[in-house]
């Protein structure tokens, strides 16, 4: 189903988010544009991963030819993830994926690859597409929402998604969240990250420390208290990005850029805690100034993610970001992503309510996986090895639970009808408890249990 008179949104942003829900828009029969400020970020960033809740939306674009893209492109052999002590001592495996459907349906690889694809994708789509543009103002009156450009134009439309990461503006003019305390968190923590291309001698020392195997890609853990390595090895060797969650003892910066390159130093005193392990291997053949270290900050849950109007509405880390020990950052920017492509096409021409429908349907449903970043981060403090060393399989089951498999297309179909009634009658209640709850039993579950 179609609205009769096309509704039109402007997106602010085209990472993942953005591009997504522009595709999710347009393909429901709306008018989009998006406007995005970077004129290149394809190059930016390491490893990204998009899980089946995510991936299934991938998945239907362009009859499946997006998805089998990034496969093409990225890491889609990964089996498990190896878990290995500081020491080297191997402790235990994680399945990847518990099953074929869920492997097909999840996608990693280099962030800046797979955003090129989608972003190509939604290119064929999106003709009004302005890139290398700010916004530099959020407007809204009565009947519409706009912004106002860098370039000092004003656009103006039936609605307005910001969905321009956790540093958007929207999050003050909007929201009104003037509080720096209330938007960016410090966790004390910071992270190494690296990814690089390799040439043949680096590859022959990846396949000799068993990091390379040429029938499958390499997902690898290293534990140690207050740290935690992560690599991975895809491409037939080409490809290798890691990251070393760490103290932050040198007030990192937060953001990809030049600015954050890491000090050698600093990072083989972190790096040496592997010392004499294959982890070390990587540090030997990472190239000069390919690691930068970015900070770990976060934004805590926000109660409302719509203007006072009712026009706009903040989605993916403008409103809830993620720490990426969640594993779930762009994952979650897809389901409100076609959570709000949904309310829209079904609200009969009330952007209001398919706006204040999308908060209602998503709010817990991301708080829930926002607090599992937040758990998997405290986890680097202590590592139990007593635990490890007595039962090594049940410690990891436990310690990597899974995102139970998801619909987020699925969830907003069965919830809407009931939600957009209670919006309609104006049924009294705070944000927290006008938005759908949590589904008995939660959303985790532990592999191999």
């Amino acid at each position: 189903m179609t609205t009769q008179n096309p509704l039109s949104v402007i997106i602010v942003g085209a990472g993942f988010g953005g591009l997504a829900a522009a595709i999710e828009c347009v393909n429901r029969g709306m008018k989009v544009t998006i406007i995005e400020k970077y004129a290149d970020s394809n190059s930016q960033g390491d490893i990204l991963d998009i899980f089946p809740n995510g991936g299934r939306v991938i998945k239907a674009w362009n009859e499946g030819k997006v998805g089998e893209e990034i496969h093409a492109s990225g890491c889609n052999k990964i089996y498990d993830m190896e878990i290995h002590k500081y020491d080297g001592k191997f402790i235990s495996t994680v399945p990847w994926a518990i099953n074929e459907t869920e492997r097909d349906l999840t996608y990693a690889g280099h962030r800046g690859k797979l955003h090129s694809i989608i972003l190509d994708y939604a290119k064929t789509l999106v003709p009004d597409l302005r890139i290398g543009v700010g916004v530099i103002a959020y407007l809204e009156n009565d009947k519409k929402a706009g912004v106002t450009l860098s370039t000092g134009e004003t656009l103006w439309a039936d609605c307005v998604i910001a969905a321009d990461g956790p540093r958007s503006i929207a999050r003050e003019q909007v929201l009104g969240l003037f509080n720096e305390d209330e938007t960016n968190t410090d966790s004390k923590w910071a992270v190494f990250r690296t990814f690089f291309k390799t040439d043949e001698a680096s590859r022959a020392i990846l396949k000799e420390r068993g990091l390379f195997k040429e029938d499958r890609d390499t997902l690898r853990f290293w534990m140690c208290d207050n740290l935690t390595l992560l690599a991975f090895v895809w491409n037939d060797g080409l490809d290798v990005a890691w990251a070393l969650v760490h103290p932050d003892d040198r007030e990192s910066k937060e953001g990809w850029g030049n600015s954050n390159i890491a000090d050698p130093d600093h990072l083989r005193k972190w790096m040496s805690y592997f010392s004499g392990t294959d982890a070390q291997t990587l540090l030997d053949i990472t190239p000069e100034r390919k690691s930068i270290d970015f900070k770990l900050v976060y934004r805590p849950p926000i109660s409302k993610w719509t203007s006072t109007g009712g026009r706009t509405i903040l989605i993916g880390d403008a409103a809830h970001a993620n720490l990426p020990t969640a594993g779930q950052g762009a994952s979650q920017a897809v389901e409100d992503a076609i959570t709000v492509a949904y309310c829209l096409q079904n609200c009969e021409g009330d952007v209001r309510l398919a706006l204040e429908a999308t908060q209602r349907i998503r709010f817990h449903r991301s708080n829930a996986v926002h607090k599992s970043g937040q758990a998997n981060r405290d986890a680097f403090f202590k590592t139990p090895w007593e635990d490890i060393e007595a039962d090594p399989d049940k410690f990891t089951r436990k310690r990597w639970p899974k995102l139970k498999i998801w619909d987020p297309l699925e969830f907003a179909e069965k919830q809407f009808p009931k939600v957009a009634k209670d919006i309609k009658d104006n049924v009294p209640g705070s944000p927290e408890e006008l938005a759908v709850p949590v589904p008995d039993g939660g959303y985790w579950y532990v592999p191999g249990s």
